[in-house]
């Protein structure tokens, strides 16, 4: 084989092998992510209910959500946990969701309280969702607070009080669930999923229960912390001005000592995540280009190494193609297409593992991967360029300007500064 087709069969070879490697990592860190339904059914035939369950409040927070918190709100109300406070913070709404959720404050049953905070003004230092989440905080004197989203539903009554005995049980400090995102049409699904791969890899999910001061995940629709462990951070002082305060919450957790598990909420815990792929591309305006710290230079070189991985082993089999054509036996062009080859086989095996324990069609996934890739990409830029030309963000009606929300960025290593609990650590 001539040198050059050594040299692009071999560079082929390489990133076929770096991205097997990287695609190793993300299968590894979503077995650690246990289906949660799964878990709990497993404890309710092997675990013994504790004779006390420690009080929960659950802060949700709403801007403009008059279409969804009642279906919220109701969800918790049926929620058969003893000691349970419901905190809704409407974070000056203009349609109306203060005003549903007040009419509903008298129908909480017996150990449920239902409380409404109107929140009509914001402190220039902060973003609207963090000081929601703040004021709620502020408001609950109890063991654990739940942080989670006006569009969230649990369809589970039973669920709070045992993911509450199941983190005391382990010896939990913070548990974060993936929410359940269907229906989905094919192209949102498969974006969804190629994100949720990133997410994985971010998270340093595939080292979780080591319980290693690094990595780190928050999710918005369901972040459960002990209230020792979050006062030991700051609670929300320190993301006040982070546009992804929902992720870096659970950073600075981990960072700070804090045992933290994520899990799938898969038909537990529902939540209409944009509809489309496109609106989930517009979703990802806000808080895509805060997650890469507002960094064109990070932005470029993220950029360049996804489309390197998923589209080099076929760049290399176009340009053989291409640059020897009519002058090679056949045997050299397949050499340089066999990375490319290996690579779909991989990609498909990855799916076909992977998708039917998250909800997906495995075929369908594979087929689309590299729109949802490009997708992706589109995502990051757009919410890059946007945030550039504006020079800031436009969010729940108060535009940010992006000087403040970089000097806000909360960086990676921010939670070293807390002291680490100390007590015994059972495995979970």
């Amino acid at each position: 084989m001539p040198l050059p087709g050594l040299v692009l069969t071999g560079f082929g070879a390489l990133l076929v092998l770096l991205w097997a490697l990287s695609s190793r990592i993300v299968l590894m860190g979503s077995r650690k992510v246990r289906i949660l339904a799964q878990v709990l059914e497993e404890e309710v035939q092997t675990e013994q209910p504790p004779a006390r369950t420690s009080a929960l409040t659950v802060v949700v927070t709403a801007c403009n959500e008059a279409d969804q918190i009642e279906n919220t709100v109701r969800s918790l109300l049926r929620q058969r946990h003893p000691r349970l406070e419901i905190i809704v913070v409407d974070d000056r709404s203009s349609d109306g969701t203060g005003d549903l959720v007040s009419k509903m404050e008298t129908e909480a049953s017996e150990g449920v309280r239902l409380r409404l905070i109107r929140n009509k003004t914001l402190p220039d230092d902060w973003t609207g969702k963090c000081h929601a989440c703040h004021l709620g905080a502020t408001h609950s004197t109890s063991e654990w607070i739940l942080f989670t989203d006006g569009d969230v539903r649990f369809t589970d009554d039973d669920l709070l009080v045992r993911v509450v005995n199941h983190a005391e049980q382990n010896g939990l400090d913070h548990v974060a669930v993936i929410p359940d995102l269907r229906p989905m049409p094919p192209v949102q699904a498969a974006l969804v999923a190629v994100f949720g791969q990133m997410f994985m890899l971010a998270a340093r999910a595939h080292e979780m229960d080591l319980d290693l001061r690094r990595g780190g995940i928050g999710v918005g629709a369901f972040n459960l912390v002990r209230r020792r462990s979050y006062d030991r951070i700051g609670g929300h002082q320190q993301l006040k001005m982070d546009l992804v305060d929902d992720i870096k919450l659970g950073r600075l957790l981990k960072e700070s000592g804090a045992r933290q598990r994520l899990f799938n909420g898969l038909g537990l815990i529902r939540c209409p995540w944009h509809r489309g792929a496109l609106n989930v591309v517009r979703g990802l305006e806000k808080n895509f280009f805060a997650g890469l710290g507002f960094s064109l230079p990070l932005l470029s070189l993220w950029t360049g190494i996804v489309l390197l991985l998923n589209f080099g082993p076929t760049g290399v089999g176009v340009f053989a193609s291409i640059y020897f054509w009519g002058s090679v036996n056949p045997s050299l062009l397949a050499a340089a297409w066999l990375p490319f080859v290996v690579q779909v086989v991989l990609v498909a095996g990855a799916y076909f593992v992977e998708a039917p324990r998250q909800g997906y069609r495995a075929l369908t996934l594979t087929l689309l991967h590299p729109l949802s890739v490009l997708l992706l990409l589109a995502a990051a830029w757009n919410s890059a360029l946007r945030t550039l030309f504006r020079g800031g963000v436009q969010w729940r009606g108060t535009f940010y300007p992006l000087s403040r929300l970089r000097e806000g960025l909360v960086r990676r290593g921010a939670g070293f500064a807390s002291t680490p609990p100390e007590r015994e650590r059972p495995g979970a």
